[in-house]
């Protein structure tokens, strides 16, 4: 074989590990963004109060925070791959006590189980698709594996509708669980790509095993997306049929093909010329989107709203994932993975919780704002995350 054709296959990115990998992770975004959708609607069948149905749907994303630290030390000190099945069987298994359980500590159980699930699988299939992304096209990887995921966010909530109208809850989540173990089925054939005996294993310790210092960067900019994402996620929805549109279900799906298309294109250009040609727009997009709200008193306010939040969450986020892996070395990228997405879970739960408050005392027109200006202070962990690293490797 040639150099050249050497050179081609190095840069190969659609592999059957990838693919395999992405369509994992399609189906479990599928399955959980229908329950994420609907879960709150059947706690409210069940008699429970609105507060009951904020406590369910916030229990997954405090679980996942809780484990995420320790998540991102036993990735690196263990496998990607046992990891990622794991997460993706407890998928399925909570699915099983969403099923069986009538009640609101039975649910509360479910996302227990489903928020350990998700702090594994999230931290160690990121760090397989470094792991396996061609070292010139990982902004590209990281775009198409997100974009599987978005994917799901745009049918989950539509399909799991129209399951619970059409054939009830439980049928749903046979459907879910489903979904989740066809994906530990497709895991299993996505091959470790790390050599076992090249694992350097650290022993857990406070100092070692929490964070990722090189990452912190990068889970800053997380963070302030976070906070954008959990405002938009809790209080849209809320704030739309304030100004009299009952079905903000628009927002959501406008944003959800803005978010694919842009995953898919920014991370080609993240790789071909610089990663802060997509992080410092996305930025400034989805600062200039959460700015437009205020304003929003008609369908076409929205829209663009929608649309360019969704551009810019998703031209930013692959491209900070990718300044992550080029900034940490190999076997310290679980790690900093479960660093990034602690930074990004901390952001959901304080943009929901106290930009809530905010929105509460002060009104939407000025919690949007707040939210707008949150978002862009994540360019301060950019000027500091571009540096290059010494430590950093292919």
């Amino acid at each position: 074989m040639d150099e050249a054709a050497i050179e081609t296959e190095n840069n190969r990115l659609l592999t059957s590990d990838f693919v395999a990998a992405s369509v994992a992770n399609f189906a479990n975004s599928f399955g959980m963004q229908m329950l994420v959708a609907t879960l709150p609607v059947y706690v409210i069948s069940l008699g429970g109060s609105q507060t009951d149905a904020g406590l369910v749907s916030g229990a997954l994303a405090f679980v996942a925070l809780l484990f995420r630290p320790f998540m991102g030390w036993l990735t690196d000190a263990w496998r990607r791959r046992p990891l990622v099945l794991i997460g993706t069987s407890c998928y399925g298994f909570a699915s099983i006590v969403y099923l069986l359980g009538s009640s609101i500590p039975a649910l509360l159980f479910g996302r227990f189980v489903h928020g350990f699930g998700l702090s594994c699988y999230t931290t160690a299939s990121n760090a397989y698709v470094a792991d396996i992304a061609p070292y010139r096209r990982r902004a590209e990887a990281v775009g198409l594996f997100a974009a599987a995921q978005a994917l799901g966010l745009i049918l989950g909530p539509v399909i799991g509708f129209m399951i619970i109208e059409a054939i009830g809850f439980h049928n749903l989540f046979y459907f879910s669980g489903g979904l989740a173990f066809t994906a530990f089925f497709i895991s299993i054939f996505a091959r470790e790509r790390r050599n076992a005996g090249s694992i350097k294993r650290q022993s857990w310790s406070l100092r070692t095993g929490i964070v990722s210092v090189e990452a912190l960067p990068m889970a800053w900019m997380a963070l302030c997306m976070g906070m954008s994402f959990g405002a938009v996620s809790a209080f849209i929805a809320i704030f739309a049929r304030s100004r009299g549109f009952q079905n903000p279900g628009f927002y959501f799906m406008v944003q959800a093909v803005a978010l694919l298309i842009s995953r898919i294109v920014a991370g080609r250009l993240a790789d071909r010329y610089s990663r802060n040609l997509a992080i410092i727009p996305g930025f400034i997009l989805a600062t200039i989107a959460l700015g437009l709200l205020p304003f929003a008193r008609s369908l076409a306010y929205f829209i663009v709203s929608a649309s360019l939040f969704g551009f810019g969450f998703g031209a930013a986020q692959p491209a900070t994932m990718a300044l992550l892996i080029d900034r940490v070395k190999p076997e310290h990228r679980g790690l900093a993975t479960g660093t990034y997405y602690t930074g990004f879970d901390s952001g959901v739960a304080t943009g929901s919780i106290l930009l809530g408050m905010v929105s509460q005392h002060l009104g939407f027109a000025v919690m949007w704002p707040i939210a707008a200006a949150c978002t862009i202070l994540g360019l301060a962990g950019f000027l500091i995350g571009r540096r290059p690293s010494s430590s950093a490797t292919n």
